[in-house]
């Protein structure tokens, strides 16, 4: 877990000092992973952090901080004094302790011994057998950082009675009964902590035994021992009262550790206090962003679906291509074996019906037989039909065809011939040029089908002299109109009407229209319409 150390902005500046020669406080961040403190006003962190460790370097008696952005108040760390009740037999040794700890703020701690209010305790102890002697200690040395203010008064201690006996008082305001001798004493490794202080009103001061400990490196003690007690004690408990008031905390290096916090803005602000617990007015801030993990970022689900996005096309247009390509696979098979067809049916039949038609035409000339030469004859015309057919059905087969130019070409040819044989006239008007357009096989042969029905229904039936074609391509539409100066159309007892039902149908299965109406000069006019595939 790296910290990322261009977005860190050190501190150059920015503390209030409440009181002079209170050096800075500042603050180390740490990460699970960091082996480096980073120190800073600003400060972001990997988003795959999953513990903050912050360490506060206090340059005040206590402090207190707050997260803000999560913690709803003041995190102050708090350590114990304790008011301890040890007991020693007769040579002097310990034989067990008893500790009341004082820890954190008291109910009525007003900011100072003097300002607070006393709260009583009371505590019912049995001593141990053997007990001849008691010591009771106020004492600092709790956890090593402990630092506050504790204070006790009216301190009283007596042997109580399970036969409901008066108690027996061993000490009595912080004294033995009967004696104004002072017994406490001072100790520990700074004694000077110890202090007494006098409170109330002048004619009921009360004398209250008060340890300051602002040194983390010492400790202070008021201590008092009660001797020959084993006839007082005999089969008795022990009652112990004091008043109390207290602040006490943690001083020097404060860890605090936040574990996985949720994305966003946070500021530790830490404030100085001083060692009864007020606030100083200074202190320092550590401003600490942490990102959403890239798997929470919307640009990271944005770039996710933005490659999802590409594969899916990419791999779409490779299916897509693939098909494209089995099916222009497909195709050429197809048109590879209509050549082969047309070649075949072109060198083979053609090439058959050529050489009847040539011994039809010999046999008619040099036959002497006129009924012979009849039937010769028909031979001869039948075989230049099926010639005429068969150079239809190579040019529907050739896929070398399959561009409109060639349909219009082929058009023109086929009617034109087909008038020549009639002897009628003929008029085309195609389009002068045509654009390179691809047109289906199943297009052309609906087509020129179509044509050729129309002609030859015109040639058989209408009695017409002039036949006109004319040809035009826009908007992707082929248009065709066939036009002549006949009879218009009739109708023959049991006949569906020169063909007109094939016409119509070849037309639907383009997606086409084929309309029939009488020409305004006599004669009919047919227009086929579709659009080009």
């Amino acid at each position: 877990m790296n910290l990322l150390p261009h977005s860190i902005a050190l501190l150059t500046g920015g503390f209030v000092f409440a009181e002079e020669g209170v050096r800075p406080t500042w603050i180390e961040l740490f990460t699970e992973h960091s082996t480096q403190p980073v120190r800073g006003a600003d400060v972001a962190v990997s988003p795959d952090a999953k513990q903050l460790r912050f360490v506060m370097n206090p340059g005040s008696p206590r402090v207190r901080y707050r997260l803000e952005g999560l913690d709803t108040g003041w995190q102050n760390k708090t350590d114990e004094m304790f008011f301890i009740v040890r007991f020693h037999n007769s040579n002097g040794d310990p034989i067990s302790q008893l500790s009341f700890p004082a820890n954190g703020v008291s109910p009525g701690w007003k900011g100072s011994v003097e300002r607070s209010t006393f709260t009583q305790r009371r505590e019912i102890i049995r001593p141990p057998d053997g007990t001849a002697c008691v010591t009771l200690v106020m004492s600092s040395a709790g956890p090593a950082n402990v630092v506050g203010v504790f204070a006790v008064s009216d301190i009283a201690f007596s042997a109580v009675s399970d036969d409901g006996k008066p108690p027996v008082a061993l000490l009595a305001n912080s004294r033995p009964p009967g004696t104004g001798d002072f017994i406490w004493s001072k100790s520990g490794t700074h004694p000077s902590m110890a202090t007494t202080v006098w409170l109330g009103p002048e004619e009921a001061r009360k004398e209250t035994f008060v340890i300051t400990d602002d040194d983390i490196t010492a400790h202070a003690d008021w201590v008092t021992t009660l001797r020959n007690l084993q006839d007082p004690l005999q089969g008795k408990s022990l009652e112990l009262r004091w008043n109390e008031t207290y602040s006490t905390g943690t001083g020097g290096p404060i860890t605090a550790v936040y574990e996985r916090l949720p994305a966003g803005s946070y500021r530790l602000r830490v404030e100085d206090l001083s060692i009864t617990g007020e606030s100083l007015g200074s202190g320092t801030v550590m401003a600490v962003k942490v990102p959403l993990p890239y798997w929470k970022n919307l640009r990271f689900w944005a770039a996710c679906m933005a490659v999802t996005a590409i594969l899916g096309t990419l791999y779409g247009r490779r299916l897509i291509r693939r098909r494209i390509n089995r099916h222009l696979r497909h195709a050429q098979l197809i048109a590879d074996e209509r050549l082969r067809i047309a070649r075949d049916l072109h060198d083979d039949l053609g090439t058959r019906l050529s050489h009847i038609s040539l011994l039809g035409a010999y046999a008619e000339t040099n036959s002497a037989d006129e009924e012979a030469r009849a039937t010769f004859g028909q031979i001869t015309a039948m075989s230049r039909e099926l010639i005429s057919a068969l150079s239809e059905t190579v040019w529907m087969l050739n896929p070398k065809n399959n561009k409109l130019e060639a349909l219009v070409d082929f058009l023109c040819r086929l009617v034109s011939e087909l008038c020549r044989l009639s002897e009628i006239r003929c008029r085309i008007d195609a389009m002068p040029s045509i654009q390179e357009v691809t047109v289906s096989h199943e297009f052309r042969h609906n087509v020129s089908l179509a044509v050729k029905e129309i002609v030859n229904n015109a040639l058989r039936h209408s009695q017409a002299t002039e036949i006109k074609m004319a040809i035009l391509h826009e908007n992707q539409q082929l248009k065709i109109t066939v036009t002549d100066n006949g009879v218009g159309l009739t109708r023959e007892p049991g006949k569906t009407g020169l063909g007109l039902e094939n016409i119509s149908q070849r037309m639907s299965a383009i997606h086409g229209t084929c309309m029939i109406a009488p020409h305004e000069n006599g004669g009919l006019e047919i227009t086929l319409e579709a659009p080009i595939s």
